[in-house]
């Protein structure tokens, strides 16, 4: 802590915090401010949160209401009105409680009984509005210990000259920006709005600025470090290809190649985001990028997050591949020992073209031949070492990251500063629908007429719980619907799959059910990613409230994928409001943009969009959506530092920094 003394409690705070210096206590911002503004009381105030000061003129009553429960009761008045006051619990026996006392009061008002339902109080008079931090604390640290050590640091800070700018002056000056020791001064310690809104300006901006800077360094760290290539694409045999598939390409289809056989043919190398919705056809266009790559004599890889989803990707080009001579490979964790030699020797010499599979492709003693396209599926799903692995098994690798996590373009090329942002939003269908209906419990009696009818057309169903085993959670699981299903669906074939399984009972479950020969499948969310069976259009989701909004609109993506009308079923006994909100929303929402922006409001960026590891959001107080017009002027400021780095020089060190002792490159 930068040789600060601290009190035994002060150490106390440090250490249950996990505080490392000075400006991580500063950056630790409240998460919310007691906002105490008196105003007169009304009747249009009833239910409504209000603050009210005056001199307690009764006695003040204490009673034991339940075992363990006590209201404390009195009248405070201010010379114009009177107010009934209630405590409760911890309220309740405070000697400071006495006929005479002036007090303020904040809680919920109660227009017709006069009465205020105290949540806090302090004691004294409040001269005008008064802004008091909350913060995320553990039980053992009272709020105003805290409030008392984070003014106790600042001030050591302050003495010690600690609190730097970290936006260059130039920037300061034009945003008339205050500085950075006002604005953590004013977001701990608040007098009214204007001080708060003029340190979010402060704080959001820098943070928008660091990760634009960041994301920028990251690509062109990449970019030095491999160099140029020198790639010749075979244009006539990729457009015979294209040509011959036995389907027409969308426009966004059409697009998107374009720009990633230009990429290709470009001497810097590729890093390309391809962004679709659910069933848009990215997979297509990731081929086509890969039989680009072989045109100009270089193997391309496909990295997979599941054995399943890396062996259906292998089918799917095999059959699209079918009278050509170009050599595709998997490479999947449970392969046989012979196998997996074999295939390994075929990669090094250069007699595997194509080569699909899952992390397998990045582990040691898989050595490429001349390794030239990566291709990252679902990309969000790898770890940061897990995508830079792959990327090191060649030199001067094109990189091209697919995501079926979809956020509106103009946002996406903003944050994704490190990557050119592809986006596919047309169907490869016409209109794809899929009809999506929230009901309120989780039972199977208000779905059965629906899948009845539904399997006897020889359609085939599934059906997903968020547990494998019994849980103490009131929540479904596999084996239980499994064995309800067989009771109910007597006559059709039930079948159930989930994570504990092997590769390859996974692989004999899913065989079946894409044949036909199981009618009904009980899963859990290890069909989200990737699964095709075509003919599979309902689908029945129970305890739908456990699971993200993304992953509901993953899930579903399952269905409709043969342009015919797909059914999906969200069942959840919840009452919980929020739950509530969110799954009509989906229920009547089918663009993943739409979904995606919706979540961006309520969660920050997060794990959703891949923006930092262990789901932590980069932004502790700027949000994507609402302040997207600031993100904008730092994307602009970061590339102007970029362009010129003399000037820049500190902010760039620093930047750089971050990034080597991070491993933060091009990601």
């Amino acid at each position: 802590m930068e040789n600060i003394k601290l009190t035994p409690k002060r150490k106390e705070i440090v250490s249950l915090m996990n505080f490392n210096s000075v400006m991580s206590v500063l950056r630790y911002y409240p998460y919310r401010y007691e906002h105490y503004k008196l105003e007169k009381l009304s009747f249009s105030m009833h239910d409504k949160k209000i603050t009210f000061q005056g001199k307690i003129v009764s006695k003040v009553k204490i009673e034991r209401i339940t075992k363990g429960r006590m209201k404390t009761s009195f009248i405070i008045d201010n010379g114009v009105q009177s107010l009934n006051v209630i405590m409760f619990n911890t309220f309740a026996n405070k000697s400071f409680l006495y006929e005479g006392a002036s007090i303020v009061v904040s809680g919920k008002y109660n227009s017709l009984r006069n009465e205020l339902s105290v949540s806090t109080f302090f004691m004294g008079t409040l001269e005008k509005e008064k802004f008091v931090s909350m913060y995320s604390l553990p039980s053992s640290i009272k709020d105003h210990t805290y409030r008392q050590f984070v003014y106790y640091i600042y001030e050591q800070a302050i003495a010690h000259n600690l609190i730097k700018n970290e936006i260059p002056d130039e920037f300061i000056k034009q945003y008339k920006l205050i500085d950075l020791k006002d604005a953590l001064y004013n977001i701990h310690n608040p007098s009214n709005e204007e001080d708060l809104r003029q340190s979010y300006r402060h704080l959001k901006y820098e943070e928008f600025l660091s990760f634009c800077l960041l994301g920028a360094l990251k690509r062109k760290v990449y970019s030095e470090s491999f160099g140029e290539k020198n790639k010749e694409i075979d244009y006539q045999y990729v457009n015979d290809f294209i040509e011959l598939l036995p389907f027409k390409l969308t426009s966004d289809q059409n697009e998107v190649v374009k720009e990633i056989l230009n990429d290709l043919s470009c001497k810097s190398c590729m890093s390309r985001l391809l962004q679709g919705d659910v069933g848009s056809g990215k997979t297509i266009v990731g081929l086509i990028a890969l039989i680009a790559n072989y045109t100009a004599n270089y193997q391309g890889a496909i990295m997979a997050p599941t054995d399943i989803l890396a062996r259906q990707h292998y089918q799917s080009i095999i059959k699209l591949l079918e009278g050509r001579n170009i050599k595709v490979g998997l490479l999947v964790s449970d392969m046989s020992s012979k196998e997996k030699k074999e295939l390994l020797e075929k990669i090094r010499l250069g007699l595997v073209d194509i080569i699909v599979g899952t992390h397998a492709l990045i582990q040691e003693g898989v050595n490429y031949y001349n390794l030239g396209l990566a291709i990252i599926d679902e990309q969000h799903r790898f770890g940061v070492k897990q995508r830079v692995a792959l990327k090191e098994k060649g030199n001067a690798i094109d990189v091209l990251y697919m995501s079926a996590t979809p956020i509106p373009r103009t946002l996406a090329s903003t944050i994704y500063m490190d990557m050119d942002v592809s986006t596919i939003q047309c169907y490869p269908y016409s209109e794809r629908v899929i009809k999506t209906t929230y009901i309120q419990e989780n039972s199977i009696k208000k779905v059965k007429s629906f899948i009845l009818d539904y399997l006897k057309t020889n359609q085939k169903v599934y059906v997903v719980c968020p547990s494998i085993e019994e849980s103490t959670l009131d929540i479904s699981n596999v084996n239980e619907i499994y064995e309800s299903y067989k009771k109910e669906f007597k006559g059709f074939t039930v079948a159930f799959l989930h994570g504990k399984l092997s590769n390859e009972e996974k692989n004999q479950i899913m065989e079946k059910f894409d044949k036909g020969d199981i009618n009904i499948l009980v899963s859990t969310t290890v069909i989200e990613v990737g699964i095709n069976v075509f003919d599979a259009n309902m689908m029945i989701i129970y305890n739908a409230e456990r699971f993200g909004l993304a992953q509901i609109h993953q899930l579903r993506g399952r269905i409709a994928r043969d342009g015919n009308k797909g059914y999906c079923y969200l069942l959840s006994p919840s009452m919980d409001e929020d739950a509530i909100n969110r799954l009509s929303f989906i229920a009547d929402n089918n663009d993943g943009f739409k979904i995606s922006e919706y979540d961006l409001k309520r969660r920050g960026a997060g794990d959703m969009l891949g923006l930092a590891q262990s789901g932590k959001s980069p932004f502790q107080i700027a949000n994507l959506i609402d302040d997207f017009n600031i993100l904008v002027v730092a994307s602009k400021d970061a590339s102007k530092i970029i362009a010129n780095q003399e000037k820049y020089q500190d902010i760039i060190d620093k930047t750089l920094k971050i990034i080597h002792n991070f491993d933060q490159y091009v990601d």
